[in-house]
């Protein structure tokens, strides 16, 4: 088993200010790769991305490199296409022990995502361990891939009786997941769920309330918009939830506190 692993030294571009970002911080998009018959296998193409802004002068700037599996469990190669900064580091791919404490499964981002996961019962019988064992240990929390927030979140919502769509990972700043609630009168309401597995002292910005409330205006939109982070939320990103929106009710922003919240009263039967 193998994940992403790195420190990048962020530099603002505007300002000079140096941001340390943890490369286990960063969404990952596995977009696919060719077979190669007379080579080693199959080639894995990654994007390892994340939108911030700058602690000291709030310009926006994103982080971001394309990366090749091939063969197997080593990088080929790494392109930073960051933009507003210069970084210095690039992401590595770090293996795991062997015999590790406990096991966690082996993170989707391996396989190709061509297709839209209607069904959530190729995840439950994992998703629900990890539940039981962050329960037991708020911490382990942060040792989940992006995409395996994204499932228990789902999942939580699928056991609060929610219709549930998990997403293709994209990066227009859009929905991870779709869950749609029906009343006791037959009526639907539709939310979009944007996850954002964040490390405690990188609080999701306005940036990434903007582009989720963009999506949420648009043609097809949902009733609700919801982000749920492993973090908490700039002051400016709560201020745009609550005044910069159409209306109170379109958005709702949900912290460490009320995820946790969500996973403890999490019962399989």
């Amino acid at each position: 088993m193998w994940h992403f692993d790195g420190v990048i030294i962020a530099t603002c571009n505007k300002c000079g200010t140096e941001h340390e970002i943890n490369v286990s911080d960063l969404d990952v998009n596995c977009y696919g790769g060719e077979y190669h018959e007379n080579g080693m296998g199959e080639e894995s193409n990654y994007e390892i991305f994340q939108a911030f802004s700058c602690r000291n002068c709030r310009s926006e700037f994103e982080v971001s490199f394309d990366a090749t599996e091939y063969p197997a469990g080593f990088l080929s190669y790494v392109i930073d296409n960051s933009t507003g900064v210069d970084c210095n580091g690039v992401p590595f791919i770090e293996h795991a022990d062997e015999s590790p404490i406990y096991t966690f499964p082996e993170p989707k981002i391996h396989i190709p995502d061509k297709r839209i996961i209607t069904e959530l019962s190729d995840i439950n019988s994992t998703i629900p361990k990890l539940i039981h064992l962050i329960q037991q240990n708020n911490s382990h929390i942060y040792k989940i891939s992006s995409r395996e927030f994204e499932e228990i979140i789902a999942e939580v919502f699928r056991r609060q009786g929610f219709g549930v769509e998990l997403t293709k990972r994209t990066r227009d700043g859009g929905k991870d997941i779709i869950a749609i609630q029906r009343d006791s009168m037959g009526i639907e309401t539709r939310y979009f769920i944007e996850c954002k597995k964040f490390a405690p002292e990188n609080k999701v910005d306005v940036g990434i309330v903007r582009a989720l409330y963009g999506v949420h205006s648009g043609n097809g939109g949902p009733n609700k918009s919801i982000i749920a982070t492993t973090s908490s939320f700039t002051s400016e990103a709560i201020c745009f939830a609550n005044e910069g929106s159409r209306s109170k009710w379109d958005m709702d922003l949900r912290d460490i506190n009320d995820v946790l919240g969500w996973i403890s009263s999490y019962r399989l039967n």
